[in-house]
């Protein structure tokens, strides 16, 4: 089922086109998608390493008019206001729609994003995540107390019965989130 205020949003705004987030912030719905493509050392890193154009993922929540980025960084797994996400974030942030999902499945994985809320960000989780990209190692230990972005949202959907990638979580990056059937890029979001 998709979401008729999205379907609205890709008839207004091409997939490449680059909105801004006063015009579109309207348009967001809960669980859909945030892609960012940092320039730092770290993501333009994490793109190369993992053949992407994105460095990081979080989940849309919106509550009374505001809008969230529910994600998992350097300090944990947090939500942060999207108007001060696009003022203050250097790089590029893309949004996806998630198709096919019944409310109850959104409801669902972003319940799971609070229910982790304030837990650490998996220093461990990263680090098994490039040995896997660099060896094909799988290490099968793993700590549902800390995540990292793309581990999470993709644990999310899984949980909801949507998965987004085939991979295990823990082994799920933002690019592959990003490029996964069950989604579609709307629009670019710009200051």
């Amino acid at each position: 089922v998709c979401d008729p205020r999205l379907t609205s949003a890709l008839a207004v705004a091409p997939a490449a086109e680059a909105r801004p987030y006063g015009d579109v912030r309207g348009r967001f719905v809960d669980g859909d998608l945030l892609c960012f493509r940092g320039r730092g050392f770290t993501s333009m890193s994490i793109r190369r390493l993992t053949k992407s154009d994105y460095s990081h993922v979080g989940m849309v929540y919106t509550y009374e008019g505001r809008v969230y980025s529910l994600e998992a960084t350097g300090v944990g797994v947090r939500l942060v206001l999207m108007s001060e996400l696009v003022r203050r974030y250097h790089g590029g942030i893309d949004y996806f729609q998630v198709l096919d999902l019944t409310p109850e499945q959104r409801r669902t994985a972003i319940s799971f994003g609070f229910q982790q809320m304030g837990k650490q960000y998996s220093h461990r989780g990263i680090v098994r995540f490039f040995a896997y990209l660099l060896l094909g190692n799988r290490d099968r230990k793993r700590s549902r107390g800390s995540w990292f972005c793309s581990e999470i949202v993709a644990e999310a959907y899984r949980l909801a019965g949507a998965d987004l990638h085939r991979r295990s979580s823990a082994y799920t990056s933002p690019g592959d989130l990003a490029s996964s059937s069950r989604v579609q890029r709307a629009f670019r979001i710009k200051p």
